[in-house]
């Protein structure tokens, strides 16, 4: 059994401002992000701008001794060179009230997002504009000159390695991951291009910051915090010798085609499903998404004489879902005490109940809506809504780009004429980047998936027509292909699962392998920014005068694979678009991560700046999760390894990046119900009490966690 944690340990917590503070009609670039691409805004998050006591206090009661946070470069700095005198004010109240309560505190410069003052610069180049890294430097001068009295750590730049996914898109990906995004219809070329512009100006804008810092304040302890995904060591060795080697931009334009292009031009028995197909984030895995064409709302549909219960998560009745559905597959979360039965489509669902065999039925509005009728009531329900998105294989960039422009003038039409005003006609401008419409073109039909039966969205007549809005898409989609939709229109009828699954052939099982090839024989599946910064890098990525500007290493580790499974490479790589429903979990492997660190950076502390889980994922707990981490290292501190603290991500739940809110999105020690608790509750959660004995004891109780050893 390893040694309990030393006396000088930290244990931590964190927020994040973007994700926690309250939105107050300042925006930064990712107030924009979310607002254009239709996500979840952070709206009053959790309020901490406000309630930032009462979370330390709830910190402090853990037994923490260090609390991370961000400051809001757009609050601080709402207009280029104008500094906020409140704001700076309010953030020295936060920071005293946590040294006060005995922490240290670990601040952060730039998380994920800043002011769009700095997006603009330079055209709309932003972070690739050759002024950032002054700008971000003068910030940085700013608030060490402000604020740095009552800094221990500075975070200079947020998972650095991460924000090259706004300017690069992994034909498995849907959308940019993260702004400031390209154009759609970037090529390859000019995805590798913004990336080789971001990379060096990175290094150099935390080389700026860096010595900012230690001009004002010489003492101080500056770093960043990379985010690290657990690979099998042979392969994490392959991957960075491949990084480490790169000698030109030339190199890493070969391998931009690998990420970007996917290897096999392939579909199934369909191009397109227009079939009544919720955009949910376990389907991300398997098919490209086009924007929404349609959005319905959770309902109930009962007995016109009966009431729903007030609390459905402990009614015991019997709920009817159909298979194979997104409905169904939330049926458990809307209704765990429940009896919950499935049928083949709607009608035998309704008729079940008519004849009383079930109580309601569970679906969205748009399937139940016709059958509210004859003594049946449809109640909504509070949720998310849901999302009907046109699906296509992984890696039709093209169609999915046209798919998008013909959605756009579809809802533009004039409702007397049908007519858009940009008109129907082929967009020459969509270039062809994969031959996905060329291949179409080539058959001169497009293939449609569908599924009649739902009023408003797709019947079909006696004479065997089909009608409603998805067909009417369909037709649109054509035109913009051919120019007509005449005769260029093949109607596939689909049921369950075929509709998604007949987007792609038996070829496209081989998915998981190509992503394998594009992230991880790539720079992408590289700690770049450690092997940079300790001068392992070529210049051209990271310049000279950058080497070795660090006082201590930080690393965000969350997800990992002990082997290259298939069905675990997939969603490893699933955790690098922010989808964390079935994240891997490896907790041996921060161990060896940590060890590593101390060769590659001999004589530097150590900080996991990150690491915390979902509610559960791989079928670990929260709780169990962080003991088995913190379990992995205690093993490392005890073999001499100098890590000096262990923040856990995050005090409370969040608002994640313009994520819906769910058990697949909250981090939170202790929970907060963002959507429907007008008063913000902070409940404690096992995990925040497991958290608080390991503290107590300093040690992680018992052979916890050994069978994750040698894993």
């Amino acid at each position: 059994m390893s040694t309990p944690f030393p006396p000088g340990f930290r244990f931590g917590v964190a927020t994040a401002d973007h994700q926690c503070e309250a939105y107050n009609g300042q925006d930064d670039i990712r107030d924009v992000w979310e607002r254009e691409r239709g996500l979840t805004p952070r709206g009053r998050a959790t309020d901490f701008w406000n309630r930032f006591r009462e979370d330390v206090d709830l910190a402090r009661g853990l037994g923490c001794t260090a609390f991370r946070l961000s400051l809001s470069w757009a609050r601080l700095e709402p207009t280029r060179g104008v500094w906020d005198p409140g704001a700076f004010e309010h953030y020295r109240e936060v920071l005293q009230y946590m040294r006060d309560a005995g922490m240290a505190t670990i601040v952060t410069l730039h998380h994920n997002t800043w002011p769009v003052h700095v997006q603009a610069a330079g055209g709309g180049a932003g972070m690739l504009d050759s002024g950032f890294p002054d700008r971000l430097g003068a910030y940085a001068a700013v608030v060490a000159q402000r604020l740095g009295d009552l800094i221990d750590y500075y975070v200079t730049i947020n998972e650095p390695n991460q924000l090259v996914y706004g300017y690069i898109k992994g034909w498995w990906m849907r959308a940019y991951p993260m702004p400031p995004g390209l154009e759609p219809s970037a090529t390859s070329g000019q995805q590798m291009d913004a990336v080789l512009q971001l990379i060096p100006n990175l290094f150099r804008a935390h080389a700026r910051a860096y010595a900012a810092i230690h001009e004002t304040r010489p003492g101080a302890r500056v770093g960043a915090n990379p985010l690290v995904l657990g690979l099998p060591r042979w392969l994490q060795r392959l991957t960075d010798r491949c990084a480490t080697r790169l000698k030109s931009a030339d190199d890493l334009h070969d391998q931009s085609v690998r990420i970007v292009h996917h290897p096999v031009l392939d579909s199934g028995d369909v191009d397109i499903s227009i079939a009544q197909l919720t955009l949910t984030q376990s389907r991300l895995d398997r098919v490209l998404f086009s924007e929404p064409y349609f959005v319905a709302h959770l309902c109930a549909l009962h007995n016109d004489a009966a009431t729903l219960p007030g609390q459905l998560t402990t009614w015991k009745g019997r709920a009817g879902v159909v298979a194979d559905t997104a409905p169904a597959q939330q049926s458990s979360t809307y209704f765990p005490a429940a009896d919950i039965v499935q049928y083949s489509d709607a009608k035998a669902a309704v008729d079940a109940l008519r004849r009383g065999e079930i109580e309601l039925v569970f679906d969205d509005d748009a399937l139940l809506r016709s059958y509210a009728s004859g003594g049946l009531k449809l109640t909504p329900l509070d949720g998310n809504d849901q999302s009907f998105a046109v699906a296509m294989a992984l890696g039709s960039r093209a169609l999915l780009n046209v798919v998008d422009i013909a959605l756009r003038e579809f809802k533009q039409r004039d409702p007397v004429t049908g007519l858009s005003p940009i008109g129907g006609a082929p967009d020459a401008a969509v270039p062809d980047l994969d031959g996905s419409l060329q291949a179409i073109r080539r058959r001169g039909v497009l293939r449609v998936g569908i599924h009649p039966g739902v009023p408003g969205l797709c019947v079909r007549d006696a004479a065997g027509t089909y009608g409603g809005l998805e067909p009417d898409l369909a037709g649109y989609i054509a035109t913009s292909i051919f120019g007509t939709a005449d005769g260029r229109v093949q109607f596939v009828c689909l049921r369950g699962k075929r509709r998604l699954s007949a987007t792609r052939s038996w070829l496209r099982c081989f998915d998981a392998f190509f992503k394998t090839l594009s992230m991880f024989a790539t720079i992408l599946g590289t700690n770049w920014w450690n092997l940079g910064l300790a001068g392992r890098l070529a210049p051209f990525l990271c310049p000279s005068e950058c080497v070795g500007a660090l006082d201590y290493v930080g690393f965000d580790y969350y997800w990992g694979v002990p082997s290259l499974r298939p069905s675990q490479i997939e969603r490893l790589a699933a955790t690098a678009d922010c989808r964390y429903a079935n994240a891997p979990v490896w907790p041996g492997v921060i161990y060896d991560l940590l060890c590593e660190q101390q060769a590659q950076f001999p004589g530097k502390p150590i900080v996991v700046i990150e690491n915390g889980c979902t509610t559960s994922a791989d079928d670990v707990t929260r709780a169990d999760y962080i003991a088995q981490h913190l379990y992995q290292i205690q093993r490392a501190v005890d073999k001499g390894v100098p890590v000096e603290a262990y923040v856990c991500w995050s005090i409370t739940s969040n608002r994640e990046w313009g994520l819906p809110f769910d058990d697949s999105s909250d981090f939170g020690l202790y929970h907060i119900d963002l959507d429907r608790d007008p008063n913000l509750t902070r409940v404690a959660t096992t995990a925040s009490a497991r958290y608080a004995q390991i503290i107590a004891a300093r040690s992680v109780a018992g052979d916890f966690g050994r069978r994750w050893v040698h894993s």
